[in-house]
């Protein structure tokens, strides 16, 4: 592998992408990261959109199937009800994660 003189104004030239590209990447994964901030209700804030009604109760934690996946096919604001009349908030559109029921957050029904 041939090496890059540094001294010539090519060299410099690939340093400077080089530090560019890693500067983007940091800044993109770690500064502009946004996916633990997009949506985060505190408990029992008041359910948004329509009740998605599920027939098995809400125990707390991850639970299958994924109710709100729905959401994402007809683009409503969802939240699920369970049949122990406790509700977890569906993720705010355009996701669809089952958001409220995986972190154990439970909202109340409007």
């Amino acid at each position: 592998m041939e090496q890059i003189d540094t001294a010539t104004t090519f060299g410099k030239a690939v340093l400077a992408v080089i530090a560019l590209t890693a500067a983007l990447l940091v800044y993109e994964s770690v500064i502009a990261d946004k996916s633990g901030k997009e949506f985060a209700p505190e408990p029992d804030q008041t359910c948004e959109g329509e009740a998605l009604k599920v027939k098995y109760p809400y125990k707390g934690g991850m639970l299958d199937p994924h109710a709100c996946k729905v959401q994402c096919e007809d683009e409503v604001q969802r939240y699920i009800v369970y049949t122990n009349g406790k509700a977890t908030q569906c993720q705010i559109l355009p996701g669809c994660l089952d958001w409220g029921e995986d972190q154990g957050i439970t909202c109340v029904i409007p």
